[in-house]
């Protein structure tokens, strides 16, 4: 590990608040295309993390990346017809420690002219990426963005609930959930914050398992699935199983 990266991840005073809602990590050749995304994310109250906006004359770049990347909830990878630069290359690897550790999306975006991950970045495949490859105005890629980094579709589809919880979708949604909530505990607070219930008196059960399965037969009576669905991505949008499941529901 070099000093870089020690120095980042041993930081002796880590912010606990989060205060950006994301991080855009790219190379200093993209930063027109970057500038145009984070208008659009602005206008949409995407709180951003920009360089340039926000590390004032005179600080060490070094320091202020170092602090930010402890206060965001999520992180944006441009990858632009250059590939990464030597900055953005270090960025990459600490927010992708930081977005593994504690649960939050990471979104490789395919800038113009980029049509897929190159080779180096193999590990960004596991990951659903954001293509903005054929315009940086396309409005399909900002939505799909804007849905990675809060978890809730800025225009959402208007499908009554039963058709998208059909067949074994239920089951998969159990599944998707348990992983996202493997204890009882952090699936109450979810069903709490989120939902503004209590998981006792709405889902009780023998075990975890039967928690959920009640939880989401609840949800079904009371024509919440959906709502259940984004209440679980907001309180954990880093989860792959539960990612994967929604952008399947959403898209068949």
């Amino acid at each position: 590990m070099n000093r870089y990266m020690t120095e980042i991840s041993d930081t002796p005073e880590q912010p606990k608040s989060e205060e950006f809602d994301v991080f855009l990590a790219h190379n200093t050749a993209d930063k027109p295309e970057v500038r145009t995304i984070a208008h659009q994310l602005k206008t949409r109250n995407i709180k951003i993390w920009l360089d340039e906006e926000q590390i004032p004359p005179g600080r060490s770049f070094q320091y202020e990346i170092q602090k930010a990347i402890s206060l965001v909830k999520s992180a944006a990878i441009f990858i632009g017809l250059k590939g990464l630069g030597k900055w953005q290359e270090m960025e990459v690897r600490s927010l992708t420690t930081r977005c593994v550790e504690k649960s939050i999306p990471l979104i490789p975006i395919l800038l113009p002219g980029v049509t897929k991950l190159p080779e180096k970045l193999v590990f960004l495949k596991e990951y659903t990426w954001v293509d903005f490859s054929k315009s940086i105005d396309d409005v399909q890629a900002l939505n799909k963005l804007v849905w990675e980094i809060t978890a809730t579709q800025s225009s959402p589809q208007q499908q009554p609930s039963e058709l998208w919880f059909n067949g074994d979708r239920l089951q998969q949604f159990q599944k998707a959930l348990l992983s996202a909530f493997p204890t009882p505990g952090k699936l109450k607070q979810m069903v709490r914050y989120q939902l503004n219930e209590n998981l006792e008196a709405i889902a009780a059960g023998a075990n975890l398992s039967e928690v959920v399965s009640n939880l989401i037969q609840w949800a079904e009576a009371e024509g919440k699935l959906e709502e259940l669905l984004i209440a679980a991505r907001k309180e954990n949008p880093g989860n792959p199983v539960l990612r994967k499941f929604d952008e399947q529901i959403r898209n068949s």
